[in-house]
């Protein structure tokens, strides 16, 4: 990070880079699926004071809730469903960070296949920018298994300032263009977008409107002026919704049968576990899945029964004419 840029968003993303660092926060989630395709969700928050994170952490009276520990509470809460979309309905919320479940179940006489993802999508909201115009699929793998190396922080530190900038220059063209003020031609702001250093802007309003002022050599004040400092504060609100999706994750899913395919961290059992932190889907959804099956013994049975039968059918016949 370039340790002279003077404007507030800089330090914004110090604070992204940094999110979790010197603050424990750890999220468990633990979902058993069923042979009937029932489930039941099992959320784990330490400490309990996370609970109003951007991490979806079901808080109304149909879960059953408790708290533990003795001088660090842990919130645990939990509750059965009919099946996975039912339970999906419940990450409905455009305030929290996403979350979207899938599960296929499907019947193959001698064995029964069962299908489950889970994805985290994205809780970067300024994305104006692909990261993959930044970095390449090595880097980003890189990025999330932890590399600190000054060569990818500062890729890092381009794209979320380039993201952050454009966030902002965006918004602002919407709000000349709904003013219809032709002393503002918003003509003058796309012409002159390459001439605004973001690095120099501070992040105080009536700095940024006194700095676009000389570069654009036009009045900014009023109904502008009050836009600007919303576009500000809204961009301010979007990277804390980041942050505050910092921390620990794990994710358990139990199911049915025997584990076939997963891209799960470890494999237990009938039982798969990620391990992750927010860098996982900081910028790019994190997709987790896991397929199984069971074999289905009646369908085993019946089948022997009814070659036994058709044997004995053909076979029968021939015995008696001897």
């Amino acid at each position: 990070m370039n340790t002279q840029m003077k404007c507030r968003f800089g330090t914004i993303i110090v604070l992204v880079l940094l999110t979790a660092s010197g603050c424990k926060k750890d999220k468990k989630t633990t979902t058993k699926i069923n042979i009937d395709g029932s489930c039941v969700r099992t959320v784990v928050v330490n400490p309990v004071s996370d609970t109003s994170s951007s991490f979806p952490v079901p808080t109304d009276k149909s879960w059953e809730a408790r708290l533990e520990g003795d001088t660090e509470k842990i919130y645990i809460a939990s509750k059965r469903f009919d099946d996975v979309n039912q339970m999906n309905n419940e990450y409905k919320r455009p305030s929290k960070v996403g979350i979207d479940l899938k599960f296929e179940k499907k019947f193959r006489w001698f064995f029964t296949y069962f299908s489950y993802q889970e994805t985290y999508k994205t809780c970067f909201q300024i994305q104006r920018i692909p990261i993959q115009t930044f970095l390449t699929e090595e880097e980003y793998a890189q990025y999330e298994n932890g590399d600190t190396s000054k060569a990818l922080n500062k890729r890092m530190d381009e794209f979320l300032m380039a993201n952050i900038f454009e966030e902002f220059y965006r918004q602002l063209i919407d709000s000349v263009e709904s003013l219809h003020d032709p002393s503002v031609p918003v003509s003058i702001f796309i012409a002159k977008k390459k001439e605004i250093d973001f690095h120099k802007m501070e992040h105080n309003t009536k700095d940024i409107v006194k700095y676009l002022e000389r570069i654009l050599g036009l009045k900014l004040k009023g109904e502008l002026e009050r836009q600007i400092d919303g576009i500000t504060k809204s961009i301010d609100a979007k990277v804390q919704f980041m942050i505050n999706a910092g921390g620990d994750y794990v994710n358990e899913v139990v199911m049915p049968g025997i584990i076939l395919n997963t891209n799960a961290n470890t494999v237990e059992g009938n039982k798969v576990v990620w391990h992750f932190n927010e860098d996982k889907f900081t910028f790019i959804n994190y997709t987790m899945n896991v397929e199984s099956r069971i074999a289905n013994l009646w369908a085993t049975y019946t089948t022997g029964g009814v070659l036994i039968v058709l044997v004995a059918l053909l076979i029968l016949p021939r015995l008696r004419r001897k």
